[in-house]
């Protein structure tokens, strides 16, 4: 579907309001802008595609990057999904959590289902499984173990690279569980945030 001469005009008057306000343009600055890319005239309504087209370029000059909101990653979904079991808003949590603490590159949802495919390809028979939201009760519960148990390996790694002690657990002679190295990752992010 192509777009009128009105749409298109439309659509560059739109885009140069939003270029204004990243730029964050006084109205002095705006009109001169207007007007040194539109033989003098101060109104973006008052002009034509091509002028619409030069005052684009000026704008894209001074450092307007137009993007597409589009494909924008989400952190979580959208507000109206509902979640078949407790274990999927775990899992989101501790996926949210890591990419908050630095842990992952990606803290989206599409990346988060990523790695739910990945994990569910194992579990269920070569079958993945595309979508956080579509596990199953016994998926859900095995993604989030495998998901905190990553986590839990994640931080002791950065708490030895901090050269602070891991709780050990002697009953289970190992390090401590997930919860306990929750604990004390936190602690150590905030008393290395004090110090810088």
């Amino acid at each position: 579907m192509t777009m009128t001469l009105s749409e298109k005009r439309q659509q560059l008057i739109r885009l140069i309001h939003v270029a204004k306000r990243e730029l964050k343009l006084t109205d002095d600055a705006y009109r001169a802008a207007l007007a040194g890319a539109a033989n003098g005239k101060e109104s973006s309504a008052d002009m034509n595609l091509k002028e619409l087209e030069a005052v684009m370029t000026v704008l894209k000059n001074a450092g307007f990057k137009h993007q597409l909101k589009r494909n924008q990653k989400r952190l979580s979904p959208k507000g109206d999904t509902r979640v078949k079991t407790d274990e999927i808003s775990k899992i989101r949590a501790v996926w949210i959590t890591m990419f908050k603490q630095k842990l992952l590159r990606d803290g989206s949802e599409s990346a988060l289902n990523s790695y739910v495919k990945r994990m569910t390809i194992q579990l269920n028979n070569g079958a993945g499984v595309d979508d956080v939201a579509w596990l199953n009760s016994y998926l859900a519960v095995k993604v989030l173990e495998s998901l905190k148990n990553w986590h839990r390996r994640l931080m002791i790694d950065a708490i030895k690279s901090a050269g602070r002690a891991i709780p050990f657990d002697p009953i289970k002679r190992r390090a401590g569980g997930y919860e306990q190295i929750c604990d004390v990752y936190d602690v150590m992010i905030i008393e290395l945030s004090r110090t810088h």
